[in-house]
């Protein structure tokens, strides 16, 4: 079974889904599901016992995401059928584009590594690139834009290159490589990169291995370095809950999805991690779905950057 189905919904139904959740702010959204669920306790509630068993389940939710617990992830597991593997792949892309992520990174890069200025290519590395779309989607809009460009991304899997370079070649893009990297112990390609990137990737590595990969990324970025990924927060869980159900059919989806909140680290923690590996200077912006963005310039510990 392919994933090219909107999971079972019709499209109409899809869009106007995301235009009332994207149109609205996300407290708005989730306090009227929770209001919602507080409604019908008291409407149906018979004693005080069903009341205090929802004030247990509430918390059993909460206790899900106040500490960090990081799992391992279906997607995380090399002999993954292929065919599950693709299927979930197409069902991140969806994600994606629904959680305008994409939009986020490019709105950096365009802030500060492109008013730069340069004589070359702008050129960006994206670790652990999955599927490839945050790279192809890059690429889309420098050719809008019309800025010289050279795109890489690895990833460790080679049925998430083989899928991201079949994506590259029907989206029509030129100036996009992919290659299979082990990028916390392998040799990253290229020396240096104007951007260097990853998304949806760190909530995946021990707090250890996290400091690794800001390291590394460090020292082959020359302008601008971005991370993107899940908050640990009770809105993350829930949206990543229910998204994952009605954006795809895949069962890895639905099962990676909210574990990935799990295992995201909160705000306070990301800070930490960023201080261990050396980045001082990080600026971290929330977007939606109950994502952030951590962006690093070397010219941001001197001051001489300003976002």
């Amino acid at each position: 079974m392919n994933d090219k189905s909107h999971g079972g919904v019709p499209c109409t139904a899809l869009l106007c889904f995301r235009w009332a959740t994207d149109g609205l702010p996300e407290f708005l959204f989730l306090f009227s599901l929770l209001w919602f669920r507080e409604v019908s306790l008291t409407r149906f509630a018979t004693d005080r016992s069903e009341e205090m068993e929802f004030t247990l389940r509430t918390s059993f939710l909460y206790q899900r995401i106040r500490f960090r617990n990081r799992q391992t992830e279906l997607m995380d597991n090399p002999d993954l059928d292929p065919q599950l593997h693709d299927q979930a792949l197409a069902g991140l892309r969806r994600i994606n584009w629904w959680s305008r992520t994409g939009a986020s990174i490019w709105e950096a890069i365009e802030r500060s590594a492109l008013s730069r200025g340069s004589s070359g290519p702008l050129t960006i590395l994206d670790i652990a690139s999955g599927g490839g779309d945050h790279a192809i989607r890059l690429a889309k809009k420098c050719q809008q834009r019309g800025i010289p460009f050279q795109i890489h991304g690895c990833d460790i899997s080679a049925t998430a290159v083989e899928n991201a370079a079949a994506l590259a070649d029907r989206s029509g893009v030129s100036g996009v490589q992919f290659h299979q990297c082990d990028a916390l112990h392998g040799e990253l390609p290229g020396k240096s990169w104007d951007v260097v990137m990853n998304s949806l990737f760190l909530h995946h590595l021990e707090a250890a291995d996290a400091v690794l990969i800001l390291q590394r990324m460090r020292q082959v970025t020359r302008q601008l370095l971005l991370v993107d990924d899940l908050r640990r927060t009770l809105p993350g869980y829930l949206l990543a809950w229910v998204g994952c159900r009605i954006l795809s059919r895949s069962p890895i989806v639905h099962f990676d999805g909210p574990v990935s909140v799990e295992g995201a680290f909160s705000d306070d923690e990301v800070k930490q991690l960023a201080e261990q590996a050396g980045l001082s200077g990080v600026r971290l912006q929330h977007h939606w779905p109950q994502r952030f963005l951590l962006s690093w310039s070397p010219e941001y510990e001197s001051g001489r950057m300003h976002v």
